[in-house]
């Protein structure tokens, strides 16, 4: 294991090693090793220094680096072997060999004996050698870049200044720099025209790979509010900031508008703005209109029904709603009709239902209600059973600003639209035309999109609709949507609660930061 330890080291060493373009001939190899650093540069290839553990770093002992040195060595041609007689390593290359033990500062240099500055330590199973001592010693050049702390080792001839343009010093420094945080906070007063506002600003860089933004249900299901300390802090999210309105005075507190988690709609009313994002972090803005179609895709003869909503209790005369185990166990029937049962996504059942009963919904599966007049309609079809199926959403109109719902895998609604293109929005929905929502001074939570692909969560103590119109177009969106407010104004920020709701929440929006 020691020997395979010590190869490992040199093999580091070698990655070292660094020859400027200037001062090197074209078949000279260049390496170079950061300090405290998992990455190396071996000619123009970017790598770690230990291809099977990023925790084996160039380290630093009594102003000396040590690195495990075989894949250095071999980089340059030579070979790096385990000496059993003295639990210790024989470095060669071009005739020459340099050999060294464990926790002794006496090396043997072609048979020679050489002191060292520091001996060969054994570290996370690796043997670490000095750099310097064995690069040297081997007839390699040996160079330290201090601004960025970067050794350098080569075959050829190396110039000290002019080290930092070495193509393999800014390919390093470039991988091993520190990654700027793709979520930040910021927390200030902003002058407005319609007045100072003081607001948390939570800034998401989209284009950053590491970043994913998801809905979520408290308990994943409806009608089950939760603290948002518990919501937050059992994330696992960088970010959180409370969603849809909902009806927190009704004895169900379902939410209003749609609520899509994971790529599937946990609530779908149509009816006022919404936010969509994509799986690829892009955010889409409308009012999508949308229907819910169950169709077979089992190669038979085709059938296929509408739901006009998900999960909303609500019934009537031509209704349709798909109902899915986010709605809890079962949902009552208020208004007559037919059920189809589906599991597995399979059809397995399908049945009259009156007003009265409670109908369960499958575990892993889904029920479409169709009230009597729907079911009545000349194009309905009779259920098959047996039939394979499944739910596909679609917009049974247009959206005016070209809302598309594919790919779409996270949406929530909020009303009153404060920007669009652009321009301050100033247009009501219906049911949001009472002063909270417009004149009110109040807590609120918003949501927004920049030109350069952020989005920003934004919470504010106090402030009335048109300040939150101005204070978006402020902060640079081009888009924008008012969120729940008032009490259920809430925001968390890596491990800190910012706004505290004065109830328990529905559904928030999560923002995730991947390694």
């Amino acid at each position: 294991m020691k020997r395979r330890l010590l190869s490992l080291l040199i093999t580091l060493l070698l990655v070292v090693g660094l020859v400027p373009a200037a001062a090197a001939a074209q078949s000279d190899l260049v390496i170079t090793m950061r300090l405290n650093s998992p990455w190396c540069v071996i000619g123009d290839t970017v790598t770690q220094i230990d291809e099977s553990s990023s925790a084996v770093v160039l380290m630093a002992e009594n102003g000396r680096t040590m690195l495990p040195i075989r894949r250095m060595i071999e980089a340059f041609g030579g070979s790096v072997e385990w000496v059993p007689e003295t639990n210790g390593v024989r470095c060669s290359l071009d005739g020459i060999s340099v050999e060294l033990e464990y926790d002794s500062t006496v090396a043997l240099v072609n048979g020679e004996e050489v002191l060292m500055d520091v001996p060969m330590r054994a570290k996370n199973n690796r043997s670490f050698v000095p750099v310097r001592f064995v690069s040297e010693n081997l007839g390699l050049n040996v160079e330290w870049e201090g601004t960025n702390q970067i050794v350098v080792v080569s075959n050829g001839s190396l110039d000290q200044s002019s080290l930092t343009a070495l193509p393999q010093v800014q390919k390093l420094v470039e991988k091993t720099k520190p990654k700027e945080n793709p979520v930040t906070l910021t927390s200030k007063s902003y002058t407005l025209a319609s007045g100072t506002v003081s607001a948390n600003v939570i800034t998401v860089n989209m284009k950053d790979p590491r970043v994913s933004v998801k809905a979520a249900l408290s308990n994943g299901k409806l009608n089950s509010p939760a603290s948002f300390q518990s919501i937050a802090s059992g994330s696992g999210a960088v970010a959180v900031v409370n969603a849809n309105f909902f009806n927190s005075n009704n004895a169900v507190q379902d939410p209003i508008g749609h609520l899509m988690v994971n790529g599937q709609f946990a609530y779908g009313s149509s009816g006022i703005s919404s936010l969509g994002i994509t799986s690829s972090n892009e955010m889409r803005y409308g009012r999508p209109a949308m229907f819910y179609r169950v169709k077979t895709v089992d190669g038979g003869t085709a059938q296929q029904w509408s739901g006009f909503e998900v999960n909303v209790l609500k019934q009537f005369n031509n209704q349709s709603v798909i109902y899915t185990p986010a709605r809890g166990a079962s949902f009552p029937v208020t208004y007559p009709g037919a059920v189809l049962i589906v599991e597995n996504g399979v059809t397995t059942n399908y049945r009259s239902v009156n007003t009265g009963e409670t109908v369960t919904i499958p575990s892993n599966g889904f029920v479409l209600y169709s009230s009597t007049a729907v079911i009545s309609t000349s194009y309905y079809q009779q259920p098959e059973m047996g039939r394979k199926v499944m739910i596909e959403p679609y917009l049974y109109t247009a959206d005016a600003e070209g809302f598309a719902i594919e790919d779409v895998q996270t949406m929530v609604s909020g009303s009153p639209r404060l920007v669009q293109d652009g321009v301050k929005y100033t247009q009501l929905d219906p049911n949001f035309s009472e002063a909270r929502f417009t004149t009110m001074v109040t807590p609120r939570t918003a949501v927004g999109s920049t030109t350069d692909g952020k989005l920003l969560l934004v919470n504010v103590k106090a402030a009335n609709m048109n300040q939150m119109r101005d204070l978006m177009l402020a902060l640079g969106c081009v888009d924008a949507i008012n969120l729940d407010g008032g009490a259920s104004t809430a925001m968390y920020y890596d491990g800190k609660v910012l706004a505290s709701p004065g109830r328990n929440l529905t559904s928030t929006l999560q923002v995730f930061v991947s390694d």
